[in-house]
């Protein structure tokens, strides 16, 4: 039978009793037994901003957790406490270049041998992070798997690595309730749970919007008030390059507005500087990494132009209008629910900025998606429920 004492217990002594059981007694080493409560896998920037947001929850409820990262997350979460610094992971340079690539299982095996986690939560971005799931779920840990993104799951490239390795998993988190219809099949398969739960990047597009004075950033960047300012987010897509030219072809049809580049942050920007350089009217200006951020010129732009890039979800999220730019064949959740528009020429890609220039602006997008208020409040109250129960088992 049970014990359910535990759950009578003041928060704050439940949480301390966590500490004392998982806490490591060092970051120093890579060659120590570590022992955590949670144990985060990260490999893109996508799911490396949410893990920031939970990570900083479970911090303030003194919950411990440790970071295996790799890829573009290596460079994130270098510098933090928490990264478990395994050079085959952090300097591997053809698991950066390939998500496809698989760990050598041996090191694999390795890491479960020093690591315990009672939750390893992972991304779902690389052929690696599902080896290590497999693995810690045979081991007893509780794995759950974290999807970035608001598109149907079957349509997305970059996933698919993960679930083609995946053998293990019993839990999916997913951002909305129509995403979550997407991984049904899947979940069943492996007889795993989907938790709509919310995607905790977003919080830091409503932090910023709300934290930035849009009149001293104007003031700051030498752009007068009533100037109109269009932002375009880059991504590294094959067909990014066209779509780039196509915007390029735009933006000299519409000379009085000002236009902001943002390279994506896996690149150096080189692309978008020499097609700016040889096709553009002097209106569009490429935006260096370390200045400011995507999110933050978003907060003075009338619209938001897009290729394929994420970062159409979090400004329609804040309400601001995003046009892709892409094939006409070309669909994903957000143009489905007729949260955005998209154009494949430069005469229309041109009407349409000019449109929400002058004030258009499209429907609520939590309300569509079915999307929880503060992601990462939620996420994290999960994994603490989740410990919970494990300790009550134990007891």
């Amino acid at each position: 039978m049970k014990n359910y004492k535990l759950k009578y217990l003041p928060a704050s002594i439940i949480l301390s009793v966590f500490w004392l059981i998982f806490a490591p007694t060092s970051y120093s080493s890579d060659a120590d037994y570590i022992k955590t409560a949670v144990l985060f896998v990260a490999y893109d920037q996508g799911e490396s901003n949410a893990f920031l947001r939970i990570q900083e929850r479970l911090k303030n409820s003194n919950i411990p957790y440790r970071i295996l990262a790799m890829g573009h997350a290596a460079e994130i979460f270098k510098d933090d406490p928490a990264l478990i610094p395994v050079g085959q992971l952090t300097h591997n340079e053809a698991l950066y270049e390939n998500r496809d690539q698989p760990l050598n299982q041996k090191l694999v095996y390795n890491l479960a041998e020093r690591i315990s986690a009672k939750i390893v939560y992972t991304g779902m971005a690389s052929r690696a992070q599902a080896q290590i799931a497999n693995t810690w779920d045979t081991r007893g840990a509780k794995v759950i798997a974290f999807y970035d993104n608001f598109d149907p799951v079957d349509s997305i490239n970059y996933v698919q690595p993960f679930l083609e390795e995946l053998r293990y998993i019993d839990e999916f988190h997913v951002p909305s309730k129509t995403t979550a219809l997407s991984f049904q099949s899947i979940a069943s398969s492996l007889g795993a749970e989907v938790t709509v739960t919310g995607q905790p990047a977003l919080e830091d597009w409503d932090r910023i919007h709300e934290e930035t004075d849009i009149f001293l950033l104007r003031e700051t960047l030498n752009i007068h008030p009533e100037q109109p300012v269009v932002l375009f987010a880059g991504d590294y897509s094959s067909s990014y390059l066209q779509a780039f030219q196509t915007f390029i072809a735009a933006t000299r049809l519409l000379p009085n507005i000002l236009f902001l580049v943002s390279y994506h942050p896996k690149l150096d920007g080189d692309l978008e500087r020499r097609i700016i350089a040889a096709q553009s009217d002097g209106n569009v200006h490429l935006l260096h990494h370390g200045t400011y951020s995507t999110a933050t010129i978003s907060t003075i732009a009338s619209a938001v132009i897009v290729h394929k890039s994420s970062v159409a979800q979090q400004a329609i999220y804040r309400g601001k209008p995003v046009i892709y730019v892409a094939d006409e064949n070309y669909q994903n959740l957000m143009l489905t629910e007729q949260l955005a528009i998209r154009a494949s020429q430069p005469e229309p890609l041109a009407i349409m900025i000019n449109a929400h220039i002058m004030g258009y602006r499209p429907p609520a997008v939590a309300e569509n998606l079915g999307i929880p208020d503060v992601p990462s409040r939620t996420i994290s109250k999960l994994i603490i429920d989740e410990l919970r129960r494990k300790s009550d088992t134990k007891s």
